[in-house]
């Protein structure tokens, strides 16, 4: 009879002790003191753009974890470099993060606009790897790619492309890149918005034009712009009459990274906890309809944190060698 009892309390029990220990394992998983009060995500752009409309998104289900309020804060302006200091000058206690894209991180130190370098930074997680494309008009003179190269061989210089930013812009520089890979030279035409572009390409007074996939969908859609090329390793199944442009012996396919950092010196215990957070708010059915919505899960994005630093260590050996290339490479000091 005791051994009957005994095995009972033993069944009833052993499922109690295990559930304690689950659940001590993710409490020690939470920083002892942390968070206690609302944490401030900075936006280095305006309202209504990729790295906004990423950052509140994905802060949405973030905060369901981490228990406070999380904040989304644009701070445009001064090329970036306004929002970026502006993290930097606060304390590295996990309370104030920068989200959205990364690359300003690294060109505005290798160009000399700021101080800081991407090493002043804690990577917490990589969220999105976007991929660029080319467009043009459905009915106008390219069929594909091909045709796109063919016609600036037999007319260097005069084939007109255009994209956002700057001429030292990430996309202004991948042009630069892939025509030299694939031997044709042609003009490279900035725009200060994406609107202005598309209305470039649909007036004819551009060939072509770079963008991401995700803003020209509908016009793709509506058979207003085609996608020619995609700037990545390999075909994109949601894409597969698409030729990529490592198939063409063309290996450039930098794309827009976007995720969450830190200044350096947070503690690693914050940083990993963050982390988490961050990683189940991708994983939520709501962030992932964004995501799938906008296009913007066409390759793989996640990175942890030391990860996502070597890729960003990546990233400014290439730009550093790119920018000493074109003489704009220039380190100032703190």
């Amino acid at each position: 009879m005791k051994s009957k009892k005994s095995a009972m309390f033993l069944t009833l029990f052993i499922p109690i002790i295990l559930l304690m220990v689950v659940v001590n394992v993710f409490a020690q998983d939470k920083p002892e003191g942390y968070p206690t009060r609302a944490i401030e995500v900075v936006v280095i752009a305006g309202p209504g753009g990729g790295s906004d409309i990423f950052s509140r998104t994905i802060c949405m289900p973030a905060r369901r974890t981490l228990g406070v309020p999380v904040v989304v804060v644009n701070k445009p302006g001064g090329a970036m470099v306004l929002g970026t200091e502006y993290v930097l000058n606060k304390p590295a206690d996990g309370y104030t993060l920068l989200g959205g894209t990364v690359g300003s991180l690294i060109s505005n130190g290798l160009q000399g606009l700021a101080t800081y370098q991407y090493t002043d930074f804690q990577p917490i997680i990589r969220v999105q790897h976007d991929t660029m494309a080319m467009e043009v008009l459905p009915e106008g003179k390219y069929k594909s790619i091909h045709d796109v190269i063919a016609d600036a061989k037999a007319r260097p210089g005069e084939q007109i492309w255009g994209t956002v930013g700057s001429p030292l812009s990430s996309t202004s520089i991948l042009i630069k890149q892939f025509t030299g890979y694939v031997g044709i030279n042609v003009r490279i035409v900035p725009y200060d918005s994406t609107g202005k572009q598309h209305a470039a390409l649909l007036g004819g007074h551009v060939d072509a034009i770079l963008d991401e996939p995700g803003p020209v969908s509908a016009l793709v859609a509506a058979n207003k712009m085609k996608l020619i090329l995609v700037f990545a390793e390999e075909i994109i199944p949601r894409y597969p009459d698409v030729p990529a442009t490592k198939e063409l012996g063309a290996p450039v396919y930098q794309g827009l990274s976007r995720g969450m950092v830190v200044k350096k010196g947070t503690p690693m215990p914050i940083v990993n906890y963050l982390h988490d957070a961050f990683k189940k708010a991708m994983e939520t059915s709501f962030y992932k309809s964004y995501e799938s919505s906008q296009l913007l899960d066409l390759r793989p994005g996640y990175l942890g944190p030391d990860d996502f630093f070597k890729f960003m260590e990546e990233e400014a050996a290439f730009y550093t060698r790119v920018y000493k290339e074109m003489g704009v490479y220039k380190i100032r000091e703190k």
